[in-house]
């Protein structure tokens, strides 16, 4: 289940909204004023108790939601780093696996911003970014360092290599698993008993409790909006950008490198 954009939360809220009071007359018209009236101790006890579970569970799964979407934010600027580390640790290399490492970053992070973002937002990963991540860990298969700063720097961009690569599975998981259908099953049904005990009241003024209704409905609405938006981290209108993997690209062509320092005549004195 995949929500991209504000439509969908008007559709969420709106039509939560619309199903409420429907779901109000409806029970008004199969009860008459005086049965309702004569349950409402026993309506209200169990009303207590419902709201308050539903209340509990809709609480936890937004707090799951926004916490999902703020660890997305954290994977990816955390594999973002790692993959500038790479780049920047292969500089003492030799040039042949220098060059080899460097066309390896540059060519995933290509293939993670052009490819596989797009297909992030449909729950979908890029077979060529994963390719493109597997010659990153392979290219480095045959070399052996001989120099001191070699063994120095060789375990070190091993660690960011497997570092990369635990990231980005950790990236295209969140992306393909949002909110399990189970607990969106239980929001919704949560949310139809929690109104039909709404409607179980009866308040002489009905404007009135239509107006209570739509209140309440529009709560419990903006609540699920807000699990459709955080659960789904890459898809939607609030979305995790993939600006860091553009910050690494243009460090890979050089875009951040010192400008030439030109000589100047010295200004004239006085």
């Amino acid at each position: 289940m995949i929500y991209t954009g504000t439509l969908n939360g008007l559709l969420i809220i709106g039509g939560g909204v619309i199903l409420s009071l429907l779901l109000v007359i409806l029970v008004r018209s199969r009860f008459n004023p005086e049965q309702l009236t004569r349950a409402h101790d026993a309506t209200g006890n169990l009303l207590a108790v419902v709201g308050t579970l539903y209340a509990v569970m809709l609480g936890l799964i937004v707090v799951d939601a926004m916490v999902r979407f703020e660890k997305a934010i954290d994977v990816v600027q955390a594999e973002s780093t790692c993959l500038a580390d790479i780049y920047v640790l292969a500089q003492r290399l030799p040039e042949t696996q220098r060059t080899r490492v460097h066309d390896a970053c540059r060519a995933y992070a290509v293939a993670v911003v052009e490819k596989e973002w797009p297909l992030m937002a449909q729950g979908l990963v890029s077979i060529d970014a994963r390719k493109a991540g597997l010659r990153i860990l392979r290219s480095l298969d045959d070399f052996e360092p001989t120099t001191e700063a070699e063994k120095a720097i060789f375990p070190l961009i091993l660690q960011a290599m497997q570092a990369t690569w635990d990231n980005r599975r950790e990236r295209v998981g969140t992306a393909e698993y949002g909110i399990p259908a189970v607990e969106w099953v239980a929001l919704l049904l949560g949310a139809v008993v929690t109104v039909v005990f709404a409607g179980l009241f009866h308040v002489e003024n009905f404007r009135l409790q239509m107006l209570i209704t739509a209140m309440a409905a529009l709560v419990i609405g903006l609540n699920l909006y807000l699990v459709s938006l955080f659960g789904y981290p890459f898809a939607g209108d609030l979305s995790v950008s993939n600006r860091p993997f553009q910050v690494d690209i243009g460090m890979f062509d050089g875009l951040f490198d010192e400008a030439p320092i030109h000589d100047r005549e010295p200004a004239p004195a006085g």
